[in-house]
């Protein structure tokens, strides 16, 4: 299920360019506040230091953002629009229901030094679910995020669709294998629902990964991909946006719809919906 957060705020303010992280916290802490039980699992119980299966997308605003200088500051911040919107989402219904009841009942969602008045909370109806489709990055400014780590190092490598460093799966290799653990991952905490989804298409079981096919599309007829640099709590995070073709057995595309493409999507990457080619 996804959810669309909307949200109003005074006019011409301005906030971080690098505000996910910030974002992130204020989502977490409206679950801590609305149900504490909750929260202890997510992080305590059995999802600490595993994939949370929860994704959520940058704000979008009209009017459109524009970055400004900040006198003092190397880094640009943006200026966003009086409405506002982003959008969350997960294949746990308990846990999306729970934040979207949280932020409605809080009526605002601060982070940095802004308040953003909450003004609506609805369901996005979705797509019809076929073994071939499209997926765009949602919104205007979300990115999908794909990382590597040596065996030898824990240093994280981020990988865009058309570089592959030295003894690094590509780009397609590694959002497949993403999506694969994503399910094994969703099948382990709620198996009613994973086998609910592979009963729905007909499988007794998931396919092998090698299933999962994956096309990057041009972002536009005179460019591939786009790169975005956000910074996090400690250090750089290196996105990409363009278009994704993905063919692999439907729960796969249901699943990308609610857990997202690629990886840190508990961050604020890889929400995406349904989309053309360019």
């Amino acid at each position: 299920m996804q959810l669309e957060i909307k949200l109003k705020t005074k006019k011409d303010a301005i906030i971080k360019f690098d505000y996910l992280y910030e974002m992130h916290s204020a989502l977490m802490s409206k679950i801590m506040n609305y149900n504490p039980d909750m929260a202890k699992e997510l992080h305590e119980g059995k999802h600490k230091n595993r994939i949370k299966l929860f994704v959520f997308s940058p704000l979008n605003s009209m009017p459109n953002p524009r970055l400004v200088d900040i006198e003092g500051e190397k880094r640009k911040r943006m200026m966003l629009g009086e409405r506002l919107w982003f959008r969350i989402a997960s294949p746990i219904p308990e846990f999306l229901n729970t934040l979207g009841e949280a932020i409605l009942s809080a009526r605002t969602l601060s982070f940095g030094d802004n308040d953003f008045n909450v003004t609506g909370v609805n369901i996005v109806a979705p797509p019809e679910f076929k073994e071939e489709m499209i997926w765009r990055s949602f919104g205007q400014s979300a990115s999908i995020c794909t990382t590597w780590s040596p065996r030898s190092s824990e240093k994280k490598l981020f990988i865009y669709p058309d570089t592959t460093p030295e003894g690094s799966p590509d780009c397609a290799k590694l959002l497949a294998a993403n999506l694969h653990h994503k399910f094994l991952r969703l099948n382990e905490i709620r198996d009613d629902i994973a086998k609910s989804w592979l009963a729905d298409a007909g499988l007794k079981e998931l396919p092998p990964e090698e299933c999962i096919r994956i096309e990057f599309l041009p972002l536009s007829d005179k460019q591939e991909y786009r790169t975005i640099m956000h910074y996090g709590k400690s250090s750089a995070i290196k996105s990409w946006r363009c278009p994704v073709k993905v063919k692999a057995p439907v729960p796969i595309q249901r699943l990308i719809r609610v857990a997202g493409l690629g990886s840190l999507n508990s961050q604020g990457y890889g929400l995406v919906e349904e989309g053309k080619s360019c």
